[in-house]
């Protein structure tokens, strides 16, 4: 797949999308930030027009048909140990592995503005990623006809531990290695602030939040009272790996 005008080029069997940029104001972003505060909004509203020249940052993702393996599912010729995967992506036709994050640019910036300004560098960092987030969801849902669109997370539930970032990696290896995302010791992502995991059309709107245990997060977007309500509701679901970003 060649690029086109929306900046979407095919690496192998992946779609990289590189045209995201971070919105003008916040004005345009919508959700909480790291930090929040109307004294830390001022600040990142006088970065954002400056920032925004030079920023970049990115989503990719593969598809694939997913196979169950006893307790597990494989992916693209990667295995994980996960009965959650198992239950919710072993029926399906199609699943969509990602990666997204804050762009190298970004980081190297960050590492250098001052201490008055780090929280803010920070959510300005956040805003990056949320945007990059939400283009691969829009592409997805748009191109493939998905209306309800899930995703999971590596790290983010016992379900799926942390230790399955590792064959994910391994599984979105090419994306990686032309953007210079690597995997740390800790299986953390760097850049630092950059996410990955398992979209996949979820008719009963699947969301993290619906087994997390963690009712105090500030990144919790749903209950896990309201999984019942919402197993027989359709529409997407965008912002579903926004509690990864807590753990940074």
């Amino acid at each position: 797949m060649e690029a086109n005008s929306a900046g979407i080029a095919g690496m192998d069997d992946f779609v990289y999308l590189d045209d995201v940029r971070l919105p003008d104001s916040l004005a345009f972003f919508d959700r909480p930030l790291p930090y929040d505060s109307a004294f830390l909004r001022e600040k990142v509203s006088y970065l954002l027009p400056e920032v925004r020249e030079f920023a970049r940052p990115w989503g990719a993702f593969a598809v694939h048909r997913p196979e169950p393996i006893g307790n597990g599912i494989r992916i693209g010729g990667a295995e994980f140990a996960s009965a959650l995967l198992a239950r919710e992506l072993g029926g399906l036709d199609t699943v969509f592995p990602f990666l997204a994050s804050e762009g190298e640019e970004l980081a190297r910036w960050s590492a250098g503005v001052g201490e008055d300004l780090k929280k803010a560098s920070f959510a300005v960092r956040f805003i990056a990623l949320k945007e990059a987030e939400e283009a691969l969801e829009r592409h997805i849902s748009e191109h493939w006809g998905i209306r309800a669109l899930s995703a999971v997370a590596p790290g983010t539930l016992d379900e799926w531990p942390h230790s399955e970032q590792r064959p994910l990696f391994d599984l979105m290896g090419p994306v990686a290695r032309r953007k210079g995302m690597i995997l740390n010791s800790k299986l953390w992502l760097e850049p630092l602030v950059s996410s990955s995991g398992i979209y996949f059309h979820s008719p009963s709107g699947f969301h993290n939040c619906y087994l997390c245990r963690d009712d105090d997060c500030q990144w919790r977007r749903y209950s896990r009272r309201e999984w019942r309500g919402r197993r027989s509701e359709a529409g997407v679901i965008l912002g579903v790996v926004a509690c990864g970003t807590r753990k940074l």
